[in-house]
């Protein structure tokens, strides 16, 4: 009976820091609203270099390393998928005993809720490799939704673009009714030929026709006017370390104890957290299985 109790107890506390670990993910992804102008930065960058030298993927990599889920690299960017390494993930030590088992569904979470919430782009991420499952490095693949991509990638001038070009293909006429200089037209016009817009030719895709009728961006400018969540991290960092920071967390629920946990367990917990809505619903959970 002691045994159990103990088991118990050793189960709450780790869930006890799981809990923690949401309360300071929350108030990071609540504090880091990003607008629209700099996502679009991030959207139209045209290979993983550009992308990750925007400030949106650099203020990404700070956060994700101040509330201490280590370092994110850029592996590979097209227009709706993103392939993102996690260096030195701390989160893996949760589960020091798991082998061939991917476990870092905290950042996979975490990462969908940042594109959803903070870039307003519905993301969906899985973990496709992990150091636990015995691959080399932990890496998350991110599936942007079209729609929402569109709406902020093009902006106003592009939609402009888009309905001159369904009245003449001349560039110079097209400039100089926008009054654009060529270059930026140019490169505009590369742009919605890599989102499948426009052909080669300058005709409309299957996509283009779509996009004009119904799909044309539609400006927040509120989000427009915002000012980005760089310009107050420390303050971000103080909202981070008032909810614990998820480094302290991690150095918590991994010392060293006497008792030992099973790894069915923690696979067990895994699994269980993937079906959550959050890590308190994950504790609930869990109280009733002790129960049961």
């Amino acid at each position: 009976m002691g045994n159990k109790k103990g088991g118990l107890a050793k189960k709450m506390a780790a869930l006890g820091k799981l809990t923690k670990l949401e309360s300071a993910i929350n108030a990071a992804i609540e504090s880091s609203k990003v607008p629209e102008y700099e996502t679009r930065k991030l959207l139209k960058a045209r290979n993983a270099n550009q992308a990750k030298n925007t400030a949106v993927f650099q203020f990404i990599k700070n956060l994700f390393s101040e509330i201490g889920l280590g370092i994110l690299n850029l592996e590979s960017k097209d227009n709706f998928k993103l392939i993102i390494l996690n260096e030195n993930n701390t989160i893996k030590e949760l589960y020091p005993d798991i082998k061939n088992k991917k476990t870092c569904y905290i950042v996979a979470d975490t990462l969908s809720d940042f594109f959803t919430e903070d870039l307003n782009i519905p993301a969906d991420v899985k973990e496709i490799t992990c150091i636990n499952a015995g691959d080399e490095t932990c890496k998350f693949e991110v599936d942007l939704q079209p729609l929402a991509v569109y709406k902020i990638a093009l902006d106003e001038k592009d939609d402009k673009i888009i309905g001159q070009i369904v009245k003449d293909h001349n560039l110079d006429k097209i400039a100089n009714s926008l009054e654009l200089p060529k270059e930026e037209l140019e490169y505009r016009l590369d742009i919605l030929q890599s989102y499948h817009i426009i052909e080669q030719d300058l005709s409309l895709t299957k996509i283009g026709q779509t996009y004009y009728k119904y799909g044309q961006s539609v400006v927040d400018d509120i989000s427009e006017q915002k000012e980005p969540p760089w310009k107050t991290m420390s303050e971000i960092s103080q909202v981070i370390a008032d909810s614990d920071s998820l480094a302290e967390a991690i150095s918590s629920s991994v010392s060293d104890e006497e008792e030992e946990v099973k790894s069915s367990d923690v696979v067990n917990l895994a699994n269980e957290a993937e079906k959550s809505k959050s890590f308190a619903q994950l504790v609930s959970k869990q109280l009733k299985k002790d129960e049961d």
